[in-house]
């Protein structure tokens, strides 16, 4: 039938051109974007899926900046640490030149002075943005905020963290040396029988530092006081008398007292001790004088620093490790990411020269329809 009221062949074309034109739209949004899924109504399962890679991106991002921080911020611990090392490796030598006789022990002293101020500037100075891990509990030290660091290792907010230390010459027991100072030792003999109750005291400052045997079965023996603090150590039946020794070394070093044993089975206390005595069965202490208890006291200096230079250095390797792996680890996300919403730009120009050619068709096939009309009025002539 041939109606000019109803254009059935117009509104046919109408809804073609229409569709043509929506899908232009689209393709050419995505050229724009580049992105194939640019809203949540282009696929709302995968754009939701998009956001939060995107929220994830942009933790990792954080994350990035806290391990740049971190590594400066130990990276400065470190070379500071080394430098501390180094100065009393060369104070070492200063006080083993000092057992030379004709050898002014004034000099030597004054050496020693210059060396362990050297050893606090390096500490005071190693501070990055208000950080600085060789200067805990030490006060007035100018800009520095605080004396531990905790670095952000992923987007679950987990911390790794490094607590200071104090490694100025006064936290390193080295206070007041010159080529004289001594140190203490335990030496023990065959009859070797450390027991419940029996005790390692040690006194510093006027203060008696006890550390105590202790297996379980009954109370300390020793009771603390004003100018007296008691550690326990325990051990068991099972426990040799050297793993007995080991563990009253390590309960001194956790109290800040500079303990080990040397080469021949003895137990050597560095720094500031005034006096040291022990109950323990086959255990005699004695002071070691002269320049042998000084080089006794910058050894321990130097095996503490050691130890913190591992502890750094090793703080130092997870950090680079774990930018590493968050940098691989973004990229697998964005490239992942960029597979789900990314368009095919070859594959859209395509499309786009397609959908030109067809809306041309389209408006033509439209004109065609459009002239039906004219037509009907030859019927009529």
């Amino acid at each position: 039938m041939s109606s000019i009221n109803t254009n059935v062949t117009a509104m046919a074309a109408i809804r073609s051109l229409s569709t043509i034109s929506n899908n232009m739209q689209t393709t050419q949004a995505r050229v724009e974007s580049g992105l194939r899924i640019n809203k949540a109504n282009d696929d709302p399962a995968v754009f939701a899926i998009a956001q939060n890679m995107r929220a994830d991106l942009n933790a990792m991002s954080a994350v990035r900046d806290s391990l740049a921080f971190g590594k400066a911020a130990l990276s400065v611990a470190r070379d500071a640490a080394t430098k501390i090392s180094d100065e009393l490796g060369t104070l070492k030598q200063t006080i083993t030149q000092g057992q030379q006789q004709g050898l002014d022990a004034a000099t030597i002293n004054a050496q020693i002075t210059n060396a362990l101020a050297n050893i606090d500037a390096f500490a005071r100075s190693a501070t990055f943005n208000g950080v600085n891990l060789l200067t805990q509990g030490v006060a007035g030290v100018p800009g520095v905020n605080s004396t531990q660091i905790d670095i952000v290792r992923d987007i679950q907010g987990s911390t790794t963290s490094l607590v200071g230390t104090n490694s100025t010459s006064a936290g390193l027991s080295l206070s007041g040396l010159d080529v004289n100072s001594g140190g203490w030792e335990i030496n023990f003999n065959n009859t070797l029988a450390p027991a419940n109750a029996q005790n390692v005291t040690v006194t510093v400052d006027g203060i008696d530092y006890v550390f105590e045997l202790s297996n379980g079965t009954a109370p300390l023996a020793t009771t603390p006081n004003a100018t007296r603090q008691v550690f326990d150590v325990q051990f068991t039946a099972t426990d040799s008398p050297l793993q007995i020794l080991g563990a009253v070394i390590t309960r001194m070093q956790d109290a800040g007292i500079d303990a080990s044993l040397n080469n021949s089975g003895a137990m050597v206390i560095r720094g500031a001790a005034t006096a040291v005595t022990t109950s323990i069965t086959g255990g005699t202490p004695s002071q070691i004088t002269g320049p042998t208890g000084a080089i006794a006291i910058v050894e321990g200096a130097i095996d503490t620093v050691g130890s913190r230079l591992a502890s750094i250095g090793a703080s130092l390797r997870q950090v680079e490790g774990l930018q590493d792996y968050n940098k691989q680890l973004t990229d697998s996300v964005r490239e992942g990411l960029g597979a789900l919403v990314d368009a095919d730009l070859a594959e859209e120009s395509a499309r786009l020269n397609s959908l030109q050619t067809k809306q041309q068709l389209a408006i033509q096939s439209l004109s065609i329809a459009n002239q039906q009309g004219q037509s009907l009025l030859g019927l009529f002539r």
